[in-house]
């Protein structure tokens, strides 16, 4: 307070400084602008009366010997006589705002600056008779120039006004700051200081009670707070006797929906009837779970210091029990899709095996069993592809140019299309993404060899690539069978098939589209379906703007 209490002072002579010196300045500037002006107007006047009876006044100006400068000018403009330059050369005056003041009311003033010399010309006008009018220069030092000019001295001033502001602003301070500095913060209603401040001693004494108070307080709740951790993500809720709380985080408000209000001391039942939580406070102890606001949480109590009360603990589960049924669906959906194949190779290997398979179907069943082979093959890489998709391992990103990485796919595909009599085609422009190339072949050579799989007889597939509202994409666009809008939010989970019997046809693991989708996470990428029953499918990825 003190420096800022001086520095006001010392700012503000500094100001009163700085604008009586401008006032003084513009005073003496507006000073001698009305000299001169008077000074031109008397010597007009005067040259007037003279000139008004002579018949050729330029021929008498030339005669003439004046102070200031002097231009006889004619009503069209033209220069007669100029004591300071040659007439003849000089042009056209009638646009000058004096002379046509000077004729229209007799006479007339002009100032015209010049950054150039740091002057300024101050004109008078007037008129001698209906053909000419006299006019009358005189020159001005600008405002730049007297200041120029006076520089020395107002540095001067400033200096002496800061010595002088500077010694008296500090005995000012010490002296308005000395009452303040002998309050006594202990005592503050004991104090000498001013009037102005009593509201504030009033309200610090009353602020010194309540300190007191909130202190005392304090240290009777200090062992109940300092068992509760503030940084838990899990609800954390002390109870006292009678279920009382005693301390609640925000994150078992939160989860109790207990909202912001003063939970103190009020019964934990009064805030939630959960019967999970019942059951635990009537037994004085246990666990278990309660499901709240569509989340699943895991409830454990301890006896809180002392043995006087509970301490309970809220752990959000949600998230590793839909791991675990996620899981096990996964685990149960692999081993029925693995079966599958290794029945039906088992099978075929045993009539082999047996020879109960006549010679000329030992040929089909050898194909069989090496189709079913593959098939198995497939669906192996698929498990694995997805396995380390879901543990986040790809390859480093680099950038990667999607035109010609959908034409290396549509390339490798092509004898498959053919042979199904599918035509195949890529359009768009250059589009530069981040990512892993080996991924992102997969997931394009996925969509391309379902467009194939479920296309119909002379059917196409249109790979597009480009960049949309500043989103690079890619789309697979064909003219296939569609897929019925109640099937459309699930083809993307694992082994999910819209008609089994011809995934199974097609060869078709039901894991492409899973793949697809999460090699799209993992770009921080989207995937959009678009599909009407026989009029085909687009599927797009877009990937986040640069």
């Amino acid at each position: 307070m003190r420096k800022k209490l001086f520095r006001s002072l010392v700012l503000f002579s500094t100001l009163i400084s700085l604008l009586l010196s401008i006032l003084l300045i513009g005073g003496m500037y507006m000073y001698f602008n009305n000299q001169l002006q008077t000074q031109l107007r008397e010597e007009a006047n005067m040259l007037v009366s003279i000139l008004k009876d002579q018949e050729d006044p330029a021929a008498y100006l030339g005669a003439g010997i004046f102070v200031n400068r002097v231009t006889l000018i004619d009503q069209d403009g033209r220069v007669w006589f100029d004591s300071v330059a040659d007439s003849q050369t000089m042009e056209n005056h009638a646009d000058r705002p004096e002379i046509i003041a000077a004729f229209r009311s007799g006479s007339g003033n002009s100032n015209r600056s010049s950054a150039t010399i740091g002057e300024t010309s101050v004109y008078y006008a007037i008129k001698l008779n209906d053909t000419y009018v006299l006019r009358v220069a005189g020159a001005l030092k600008s405002v730049w120039m007297t200041v120029s000019g006076m520089i020395v001295w107002i540095v001067l001033g400033f200096a002496i006004s800061m010595i002088l502001a500077y010694q008296l602003a500090k005995p000012i301070t010490d002296s308005l700051i000395r009452p303040l500095n002998k309050i006594n913060l202990d005592d503050p209603l004991q104090s000498d200081a001013y009037e102005e401040f009593s509201p504030m001693l009033r309200r610090m004494d009353a602020q010194n009670r309540r300190i007191a108070e909130q202190m005392r307080e304090q240290k009777r709740h200090q062992t109940e707070v300092a068992t509760m951790l503030r940084g838990l993500r899990e609800g954390l809720i002390v109870l006292g006797e009678g279920h009382r709380i005693l301390v609640i985080n925000p994150a078992a408000r939160q989860i109790l929906n207990a909202g912001q209000g003063d939970l103190l001391h009020k019964p934990l039942l009064e805030i939630n009837r959960h019967e999970t939580l019942m059951r635990i406070l009537s037994d004085n102890g246990g666990s278990g779970e309660m499901r709240i606001g569509g989340r699943t949480y895991h409830v454990s109590s301890s006896p809180s210091e002392g043995e006087t009360g509970i301490v309970l603990l809220l752990q959000d589960i949600t998230e590793a029990q839909s791991a675990e049924h996620n899981r096990k669906q996964f685990t149960a959906n692999v081993s029925h899709e693995l079966r599958t194949p290794l029945t039906t190779i088992s099978g075929y290997a045993e009539l082999l095996e047996t020879g109960l398979a006549k010679p000329e179907d030992t040929e089909a069943l050898g194909t069989k069993i090496h189709a079913e082979s593959k098939r198995l093959l497939s669906l192996v890489e698929d498990i694995l592809r997805l396995s380390k998709l879901d543990e986040g391992i790809t390859k480093e990103k680099k950038p990667v140019e999607l035109y010609m990485l959908a034409q290396a796919c549509v390339s490798k595909l092509r004898d498959y299309a053919e042979k199904s009599g599918i035509g195949m085609a890529v359009q768009g422009v250059q589009t530069i993404v981040t990512g892993d190339r080996t991924l992102l072949e997969e997931m394009v050579i996925n969509l391309i060899d379902n467009a194939i799989k479920y296309n119909k007889p002379n059917g196409s597939v249109a790979v597009l690539v480009g960049t949309e509202d500043g989103q690079p994409f890619i789309a697979m666009k064909d003219t296939g069978l569609g897929i019925p809008p109640e099937h459309q939010h699930r083809v993307f989970e694992r082994f999910y098939r819209v008609d089994s019997s011809r995934s199974k046809e097609t060869g078709g693991t039901g894991l492409g589209l899973s793949i697809v989708k999460n090699g799209a996470q993992l770009h921080g990428a989207t995937v959009q379906l678009q599909s009407e029953p026989d009029k085909g499918t687009t599927i797009t990825i877009r990937f986040p703007g640069a």
